[in-house]
């Protein structure tokens, strides 16, 4: 695809999001939606391989059955009050249709089993835009929600998000079905917290958004698709090994990185409210999620990977001196605000 081509997309992706959080009409919230989605479809098939083209269709399909299903109830909240406005009290039916479509949405469970399979066909860099940037719409219109009424839906699919996510990546192989299985875990806590706290959540989101970011582009960086590919680390850089440790546990919510400010925080907040039964459900969630955290960790921590051919790491060999790229820049960067931006995250947290 043309590079202007690209950049037209891609501006038109953030644009619907744009719209969608700056907008109080459930018709303009729609039109946002649809906008960003259909300028994404052409993003994701860009490699242009049958599995690409499958998950760019499956994608497709849920987004189209979500935003319908919020046009349809936006509808029938319009044909009972006479507004479209997002500030007006909703009747049940209305509420409950479009907590489902905002589940579909963000990939929350029950409506999760698109998700992980959509990410494992797509390249990182695409995965990266519907693991995150694609998130923040249907966030911030949860967030909408939850101020104006109080969805047990939200929280009950909240929960099973944390547990499902932590669950379901444990006899995972595949680093692309990890990360769909832990974004699907810290969307779970996201949407609870935000039930009590709103800025906590904010804070939450972001957070996620920078440590999943380094993640991804990391992982791109190096060519790691499976667990068995993690070797390849060792034989780039030693740094690289650090590197994908550091984000990984950070991401788990280990002490003292900075994604454990994103668990200490919601269950500040959720213990504070008398959330203490489901705080200790999705605490048993996140233990489980942390398991396969472990796994890359350790994975990554072997200098000599048992299955594979003992070989001299390439960086050993490389005597030419080149400039450093943008992307490892930026990859150096965002990894270490994932892993050491505590002091940054803190004024944050005492303001909230």
């Amino acid at each position: 695809m043309h590079q202007i081509v690209s950049a037209f997309l891609f501006l038109t992706v953030v644009s619907g999001t744009i719209i969608v959080v700056s907008s109080e009409n459930w018709f303009v919230i729609w039109v946002g939606l649809e906008l960003s989605t259909l300028a994404l479809v052409p993003i994701l098939c860009s490699s242009f391989s049958p599995r690409n083209i499958e998950a760019t269709i499956k994608y497709f399909l849920v987004q189209a059955f979500s935003a319908a299903l919020l046009l349809n109830s936006a509808l029938i909240q319009a044909w009972f009050t006479g507004s479209w406005s997002v500030l007006d009290p909703m009747n049940g039916f209305s509420s409950f249709c479009i907590s489902i479509a905002l589940a579909f949405k963000l990939g929350l469970a029950p409506c999760h089993f698109w998700f992980p399979d959509v990410l494992q066909g797509l390249p990182f860099t695409q995965g990266l835009i519907v693991a995150t940037w694609q998130k923040i719409a249907p966030l911030f219109l949860v967030f909408y929600f939850n101020q104006l009424i109080f969805s047990s839906f939200i929280i009950i699919a909240g929960l099973m998000s944390v547990l499902v996510g932590g669950w379901g990546g444990l006899n995972q192989t595949q680093i692309r079905k990890i990360l769909a299985f832990s974004s699907i875990g810290n969307m779970g806590w996201i949407v609870v917290t935000s039930v009590y706290s709103l800025g906590a959540a904010i804070m939450m989101l972001i957070i996620y958004l920078v440590i999943n970011t380094s993640i991804f582009l990391l992982f791109d960086y190096l060519n790691v698709f499976t667990l068995g590919h993690l070797n390849n680390t060792s034989q780039l850089s030693p740094i690289s090994i650090a590197l994908i440790i550091l984000t990984i546990l950070s991401l788990g919510g280990l002490p003292p990185l900075t994604g454990f400010i994103l668990k200490f925080s919601s269950l500040y907040f959720l213990l504070n409210n008398g959330f203490i039964f489901f705080s200790s459900i999705m605490i048993v969630g996140s233990l489980l999620s942390l398991f396969f955290y472990l796994r890359i960790s350790f994975n990554t921590s072997l200098i000599l990977f048992p299955q594979h051919i003992i070989s001299l790491a390439a960086w050993r060999n490389n005597t030419n001196i080149e400039p450093l790229l943008s992307k490892t820049w930026i990859i150096s960067v965002l990894s270490i605000l994932s892993t050491l931006a505590i002091p940054l995250t803190i004024p944050l947290y005492i303001s909230i």
